[in-house]
């Protein structure tokens, strides 16, 4: 043991013969306390650190999944993602085009018009509100 860690244990039975609950307390949690104050100084972040959302506490872990360990989690995350594909196939090309870069890559309606066969953003916008209808249509019953 280091003399820091031999001088702790000292000083915990010393207040344990005293009856000194707090103190013991308070020098069996030095250790970690040390660490935490060495991960705020490198701004570094616990997954079992609290914080607050949606008002009330959270730990951070809480807000990752882990589907690894959860077959009928991946299975039904498999074939979701199979219906998704296929209600995708379903459009054509270019609303398909207009989907994807609108929803993932917010790509403005007036730039489609350039990377697509249609001259006027009202078009384009168009399609994009009918794809998403019938993306709607085809999902109503998994969603």
């Amino acid at each position: 043991m280091s003399k820091v860690t031999e001088r702790r244990h000292q000083k915990i039975i010393e207040a344990a013969n005293n009856d000194d609950w707090k103190t013991v307390s308070h020098l069996l949690n030095q250790p970690l306390d040390n660490l935490k104050r060495q991960d705020r100084k490198y701004h570094l972040l616990s997954l079992d650190a609290t914080i607050e959302r949606l008002g009330r506490p959270t730990n951070i872990i809480d807000m990752y999944s882990d589907y690894r360990h959860e077959p009928l989690k991946h299975l039904l995350l498999k074939e979701q993602n199979e219906r998704i594909c296929r209600a995708l196939s379903t459009l054509s090309i270019d609303d398909l085009h207009i989907v994807i870069e609108i929803a993932i890559y917010n790509t403005s309606t007036l730039q489609l018009t350039k990377e697509t066969r249609f001259k006027s953003h009202k078009t384009v916008k168009s399609h994009y509100q009918k794809a998403l209808d019938v993306l709607k249509q085809e999902l109503k019953d998994y969603f």
